[in-house]
């Protein structure tokens, strides 16, 4: 009984620790009138593209979308760590993306500034081409800095790879309450990104399921083959599972020899005893039968 409760405990510990706590969550909705969008600009400081904006606000605010639009700003940083608590529906963002699974803002970077984000690894500087550095947000960011959580609301990234490789930021933003992140593959030139993501918005606003037209409609950029892709909580969720089920296996049989080795030590001497025990009393107990019906058939002879 000892053996089984530790190993319980083990076990318990070891899936929390392995999920991170992260296989499930309780959904936040917030109620509303009209669905809420944001488009957040950040390329349009080197890349403006006034035909996207004005498509993408013609198409949601045609199907009852009431949409804020965000543009560079000194304070880029202190907005997105507010973002979940706007309690959006829908938030695209226009920006690019580090190597290293990171939104790059339009806000200078600064030594002296968010020191507690830097060390922690939440806020990295990062330079596009040979610019000026630029605060970048990490997963970590999402995950820890960034202030309330997201009402199941859909992500749409527009930069190069957001769903490329371990698809870290995609399952930040899903772990932080967003219900389904839309990113490219691989890397995008600016113009097929934009037409793209105009054809997704219109197509979500006529009530086309992303999901649907980011595998049925989305072509592939003609020059770097990158394609629209998405993951969703359902799809993280079963990605979990199955890596989570290879370290479950290791850790149980490791448990089991941490536990049951030692005891076995202590508890397999007894159980000699026990058996030898039962043994010496057994015949013990069938001798004098033995012996008794031998006398009882001299007796008769």
């Amino acid at each position: 009984m000892l053996g089984v409760a530790i190993l319980v405990v083990f076990a318990t510990i070891g899936a929390a620790g392995a999920t991170q706590n992260y296989l499930w969550r309780i959904p936040i909705s917030y109620p509303g009138s009209n669905p809420r969008a944001v488009l957040i600009d950040e390329l349009s400081l080197d890349y403006p593209d006034p035909s996207f904006r004005s498509n993408v606000t013609y198409s949601l605010t045609g199907s009852g979308y009431t949409i804020d639009s965000v543009g560079p700003s000194p304070s880029a940083v202190e907005f997105f760590r507010q973002l979940p608590s706007k309690n959006y529906d829908l938030i695209i963002v226009r920006a690019h993306t580090g190597s290293s699974q990171s939104i790059i803002t339009t806000q200078p970077y600064s030594k002296s500034e968010y020191l507690p984000d830097q060390l922690t690894g939440r806020l990295v500087a990062a330079q596009v081409g040979n610019g000026p550095l630029y605060f970048a947000l990490t997963p970590s960011f999402v995950r820890q800095a960034m202030t309330g959580r997201f009402p199941s609301s859909t992500i749409i990234l527009m930069g190069c790879a957001a769903l490329e490789g371990t698809h870290d930021l995609a399952s930040a933003f899903l772990d932080k309450g967003a219900s389904l992140f839309a990113g490219w593959n691989g890397p995008v030139t600016v113009v097929h990104m934009d037409a793209s993501t105009s054809t997704l918005v219109s197509q979500i606003a006529a009530g086309q399921s992303l999901e649907l037209v980011a595998s049925t409609e989305m072509t592939p950029d003609p020059i770097y083959g990158a394609r629209l892709d998405y993951l969703d909580w359902n799809g993280l969720v079963n990605s979990r599972i199955n890596n989570l089920l290879p370290a479950i296996t290791v850790g149980s049989l490791l448990a089991v020899m941490l536990v049951f080795g030692p005891l076995t030590i202590f508890v397999a001497p007894k159980l000699s005893n026990m058996f030898e025990n039962h043994r010496s009393l057994f015949k013990q107990r069938k001798l004098p039968k033995t012996e008794r019906v031998s006398c009882e058939a001299g007796r008769t002879a």
